[in-house]
């Protein structure tokens, strides 16, 4: 999918072509000496990354036959954006994952890239791809041709179909099955609509901040049912809408719809891109926000999540969203290798009601708890002194869980990644109400000049208390503040010596109900 700045990236990546082919060691080596020595330093343990060269997006979410799939953006012949590909892994447990072969690859000789979209389950052989003994997987996503012919070029929707559960895939003869002859036009999102009857497709015009919903019976022929637009924070570009249903406060038979859309940072003094969603009801034709229109809000604070799409078609009926860990930013400068990029861990989404209306809440998939390996428990801890360490605990592959109950403290939380002049600090400010994750000091930081950065979100107490999960592993933070309410994701790049942990307060006291961390591994 074309992103910011795509016009650079892209005719960098073009001009580079032959060369990436016949010498992709030269795209690897990025970072400092030690990480071009210690290509395993940043490698996460419990997140999903490729084995190596550039990713991007996650595609074609979508379980079948006891296997989660992932289908992702990829660049074959590199470590930077480039010739883009879906490439496929699977998992059973959200834990381990298995690497297959690419699966729809770039038609170069067409100059066709395979950008952004989804992979549904044709349960009922609508689209005569399969048997309805043996329905088969329709992946639809947007092609993006950048032919130097300008008849040619643009982005349209296309379809392929796997009958032997998602390895080989057979481009549809007929394609394109949607083309408005627009420059962008792009990321289609597709799910069965039971009570119409019908697929329904989410895809956007990005530079005009509008969604678009389709309707079909059979996958390859679609009619416009209605627009979405004119809402919300429309400061950059709308990319990957996903319109999901979900139960209202754990109420099953009352039901609203959440439609993603990655889009801005909250950061409105930026560039950085970011997640937004709006709440509402879909009759299978038109969807209705239920907020004013210039209502914006966050799915994310954090500065790397991005492209948060759900699973399609899983059997427990949880809605399960994952992201990539990145920002176009200074995507292309992190320094990893031989791999570029990463997804977050999978969340499960809800909805809740509160005081200011009815939000989205995310949480880790339980499956990750089977990561758990050794406790270390703390209870009714008061700390008054600026820091005080977390004695005999060490780690950079941890799950965190803290309750604070506030005091008199101005200031208060846990830093970790600790190392000689190094930490990343989780902290909450009493005063202003916010929650945050301050990467300044958290190791590598100068590999782009944008990275460095505090990131904040706002967070009232809950009957004086402040609860957060933290995900460490290697180089990311995943903190989930006041059961979902809040999440911030950010990537990190400490020194292999920087595990160290402790909690803070300044001028007061909090008291420390309870802090149990847990070492993690497979």
């Amino acid at each position: 999918m074309i992103k910011l700045l795509f016009a650079f990236v892209f005719l960098t990546c073009f001009a580079c072509h032959q060369q990436e082919k016949t010498n992709t060691a030269s795209n690897l080596a990025v970072g400092t000496a030690t990480t071009q020595n210690d290509p395993t330093r940043f490698r996460p343990i419990f997140h999903f990354s490729p084995p190596k060269n550039w990713v991007n997006d996650p595609n074609g979410l979508v379980y079948h036959q006891g296997n989660y799939h992932l289908f992702y953006q990829y660049n074959p012949y590199g470590t930077k954006w480039g010739h883009m590909t879906w490439a496929h892994a699977t998992t059973k447990d959200f834990v381990s994952w298995e690497n297959l072969p690419a699966a729809i690859p770039e038609n170069e000789q067409d100059s066709i890239m395979i950008f952004s979209g989804s992979v549904v389950v044709d349960t009922e052989n609508s689209s005569g791809f399969g048997t309805k003994e043996k329905p088969p997987l329709v992946a639809i996503y947007t092609a993006f041709n950048h032919s130097a012919d300008a008849q040619k070029a643009g982005q349209s929707q296309h379809i392929a179909y796997s009958n032997d559960g998602g390895i080989a895939w057979v481009k549809y003869e007929k394609n394109p099955i949607l083309d408005l002859k627009k420059k962008d036009f792009r990321d289609p999102n597709v799910f069965w609509h039971a009570p119409s009857k019908q697929w329904v497709m989410a895809v956007v015009l990005p530079l005009e901040f509008k969604c678009l919903f389709y309707g079909s019976k059979n996958l390859k022929e679609w009619k416009l049912l209605s627009e979405f637009a004119d809402a919300g924070n429309k400061r950059l570009i709308w990319e990957c809408p996903a319109l999901v249903e979900l139960a209202l406060d754990g109420d099953e038979k009352n039901k609203k719809w959440a439609l993603l859309i990655s889009s801005a940072h909250p950061d409105s003094t930026s560039k950085y891109v970011g997640m937004q969603y709006f709440v509402g009801d879909f009759d299978g034709k038109t969807f209705k926000n239920l907020h004013k229109p210039s209502t914006t809000l966050w799915l994310e604070y954090g500065k790397d999540f991005y492209a948060a799409i759900p699973w399609n078609q899983n059997p427990d009926g949880r809605k399960i969203i994952l992201g990539w860990m990145n920002n176009w930013a200074y995507a292309d400068t992190i320094p990893t290798s031989p791999w570029r990029g990463q997804m977050s861990v999978p969340r499960t989404m809800a909805l809740k009601t509160y005081a200011e209306g009815i939000r989205i809440t995310q949480q880790p998939v339980k499956e990750l708890e089977k990561l758990r390996k050794k406790l270390h428990h703390f209870e009714n801890m008061e700390i008054g002194s600026p820091f005080d360490l977390i004695k005999g605990v060490r780690g950079n592959v941890l799950e965190i869980e803290i309750e604070f109950e506030i005091q008199d403290a101005k200031e208060f939380g846990i830093k970790v990644a600790q190392g000689k002049a190094e930490e990343t600090i989780i902290g909450y400010e009493v005063g202003s109400q916010q929650v945050y994750i301050d990467r300044r000091k958290s190791g590598m930081v100068d590999f782009k000049n944008n990275f460095a950065s505090k990131d904040s979100a706002p967070l009232r107490a809950e009957n004086g208390k402040i609860k957060w999960k933290i995900l460490l592993d290697k180089c990311s933070v995943e903190v989930f503040a006041n059961d979902g309410i809040v999440a911030i994701t950010s990537l990190i790049f400490p020194s292999a010596g920087s595990q160290g942990l402790s909690l803070f307060a300044k001028e007061g006291k909090v008291k420390i109900k309870h802090l149990m961390i847990w070492e993690l591994g497979k």
